[in-house]
């Protein structure tokens, strides 16, 4: 049994400096191509982070796991509002004042609305998962708009117009792409290990597999994200920081679950549309609402958002 918890946690080391080394030689290869530095951000590092989740999920899929799929996605969305901002939020409170926390908090409140609605008929199916990923066409482009608009100077232009000019192939070009793979077989390596013992330690503690992807494999495979943003916090970034956490709940309904669901229909529990979806629902409101009329993140605020939180976390591991 020490091996199965072994090898989970080498899954998890696994997909944290995969996911450091895909989403830094990602970059790297955008650049030397060509792509403006402005439009890296808004699509290849947010997808890039939001990979472990998608891995996980989609190899869920494929071992007809549909549980530990739907439950990485979800769950990771809970954990990043009802733990990780809310802990935070309760030392420091964050003040928000920007439209683009708006728009974003609103986008992933009506994608997990959209995803809860298609839940209803008991699956996810091909004509869901199309609707979900043509939701991430709207997210990107929404995002590239956004940054577009924010960088739109003088300045800008001339160094996407130098960007968009270079075409020499700088040196170390083998090794900027063998750390590029490298990153990806271990995300892909890690997602393994995390699906079959993260099962395996589900059925040794008795609980289903449900609860093990809600709680201990949505925060291991939302550790390269949850880093970044509480280092951003810690540095005074509130607002990028909440923003790259809306951002990667968004991709976690249309890009982890529509991947998901479009390898094989995704079966859906009575579970997740009674309890974990209305859960993440109420953290996102919770969050959301009361932050677009104040503009401000309280610590009475936080303090209830990590109080749900731990409620769900007691029903998921001592009521069901």
């Amino acid at each position: 049994m020490l091996l199965t918890y072994f090898l989970f946690g080498i899954g998890l080391i696994f997909i944290i400096k995969g996911g450091d080394h895909f989403v830094d030689e990602a970059t790297w290869v955008a650049r030397v191509t060509g792509l403006p530095e402005v439009l890296i951000g808004a699509t290849i590092v947010s997808l890039g982070t939001t990979f472990p989740e998608t891995s996980v999920s989609v190899i869920s899929s494929m071992q007809n796991r549909p549980t530990v799929a739907i439950g990485n996605a979800i769950g990771s969305i809970i954990c990043n509002i009802g733990l990780v901002l809310a802990m935070y939020n309760v030392i420091k409170p964050s003040r928000i004042d920007s439209r683009i926390f708006k728009l974003k908090g609103m986008m992933m409140i009506g994608y997990i609305v959209f995803f809860w609605w298609s839940a209803q008929k008991g699956y996810i199916g091909l004509s869901s998962a199309v609707g979900l990923l043509m939701l991430l066409l709207v997210y990107i482009i929404f995002n590239v708009t956004i940054v577009q608009y924010k960088n739109k100077t003088k300045h800008t232009k001339r160094q996407i117009k130098r960007q968009t000019k270079r075409k020499t192939v700088p040196k170390g070009i083998s090794k900027h792409v063998a750390m590029f793979i490298l990153g990806i077989i271990l995300i892909l390596m890690g997602s393994n290990f995390l699906v079959t013992y993260g099962v395996k330690i589900a059925n040794s503690w008795g609980v289903p597999e449900a609860v093990i992807s809600l709680s201990m494999i949505a925060l291991g495979t939302s550790l390269p994200e949850l880093v970044t943003s509480m280092t951003a916090l810690i540095k005074g970034h509130d607002e990028l920081s909440i923003g790259n956490i809306l951002g990667a709940n968004i991709l976690n309904i249309c890009l982890v679950l529509g991947a998901s669901a479009s390898v094989s229909p995704l079966t859906i529990e009575r579970q997740t549309i009674v309890l974990d979806i209305p859960v993440a629902m109420i953290l996102s409101l919770g969050l959301v609402i009361p932050t677009i009329v104040t503009r401000r993140i309280s610590r009475i605020q936080a303090s209830l958002l990590l109080m749900v939180y731990v409620i769900y976390m007691v029903i998921l591991f001592f009521f069901l």
